[in-house]
């Protein structure tokens, strides 16, 4: 009768144990609820030559109050750099959220 029970249980266990985990249908949406500082963004990449605000122009660096790209310009110049082959930052940033949340900044730099 032990053996039995034993044999039950270390079934069950094996059934569980095998047994593929159902996927919580949170984990495959992209979490927009991370907050991204994109001012400490800007600062670590951009303002070097840019400056605080924008304007600095270092190195032929693009004003950005007057700059008038769009988003998806401004966005493929932070991934792929520029005609200069500078700023091609897509590998130091880590999410898309960081990439979109800097692009919003530098539009908040204009006039």
């Amino acid at each position: 009768m032990v053996l039995k029970i034993g044999s039950i249980l270390l079934g069950l266990f094996l059934i569980f144990a095998c047994s593929t985990p159902t996927k919580n249908s949170n984990s495959q949406k992209k979490d927009t609820n991370i907050v991204v500082d994109a001012k400490a963004l800007y600062t670590l990449h951009c303002e070097a030559c840019h400056g605080m605000d924008g304007t600095k122009g270092v190195s032929g660096a693009a004003n950005l109050k007057v700059s008038k790209m769009t988003e998806i310009q401004i966005k493929r110049t932070i991934e792929n750099g520029n005609d200069k082959g500078m700023m091609p930052f897509k590998d130091l940033l880590n999410s898309e959220t960081e990439i979109d949340s800097l692009v919003s900044f530098i539009k908040s730099l204009r006039n």
